[in-house]
């Protein structure tokens, strides 16, 4: 048995919390997304866990974060990033605001709810990154993601409604969100990854 390094159990704490903070804003999101008309589940396989989302959903979103703050700990060579601590730790409930924000996509009027997503998404940026590594890591979660969510509705798993459809499928709202997500939780993995 390999023994326990300070760098190890920074990465298993790093992951640890990660993966509960993508375990419990995944669920939330995904409940109101789906009592709110803005996405709906094809295929049932699996138990649910909160609301509507199926217990594969959860595990999904919950190691989709994980990876990305080890992988942002792990990369990122500028160490601690930019931001302060209460604003790190602090970050994955921004990206539950704006994941909420997203379920008023049938109400909404013109492209005002996009701003404020974008708005949104920049402001974590610069709050909390400001790298060029975290921008372009970022954009690469975000793109990724939201064509992997594309496959998802694409196989026939769950479709997001007509009125929030306008990406090929998906929400416009995808790519802001998943930047979003991406820098907060690659701030959470830097600053814990680099104690």
């Amino acid at each position: 048995m390999a023994p326990v390094t300070p760098r190890s159990s920074a990465t298993a704490k790093c992951i640890g919390l990660a993966w509960l903070c993508g375990a419990t804003i995944g669920p939330v999101g995904d409940h109101f997304h789906v009592a709110t008309g803005v996405t709906e589940y094809f295929t049932d396989f699996g138990p649910i866990w909160l609301g509507n989302s199926p217990l594969w959903f959860v595990l999904l979103v919950a190691t989709f974060m994980a990876t990305i703050a080890v992988g942002q700990g792990r990369l990122a060579n500028n160490g601690r990033g930019r931001a302060a601590n209460r604003w790190i730790f602090g970050s994955p409930v921004v990206v539950l605001a704006l994941y909420l924000t997203t379920s008023f996509y049938p109400s909404r009027d013109g492209g005002t709810l996009e701003l404020v997503i974008l708005a949104g998404a920049v402001a974590t940026y610069l709050v909390l990154d400001r790298t060029w590594f975290g921008l372009v890591f970022g954009v690469m979660v975000a793109v990724g993601a939201t064509a992997f969510e594309w496959g998802l509705v694409q196989l026939g798993v769950f479709r997001y409604l007509p009125q929030s459809d306008e990406l090929f499928g998906v929400a416009p709202s995808l790519l802001p969100l998943y930047f979003a997500a991406s820098v907060a939780t690659g701030a959470v993995g830097r600053r814990m990854l680099s104690q």
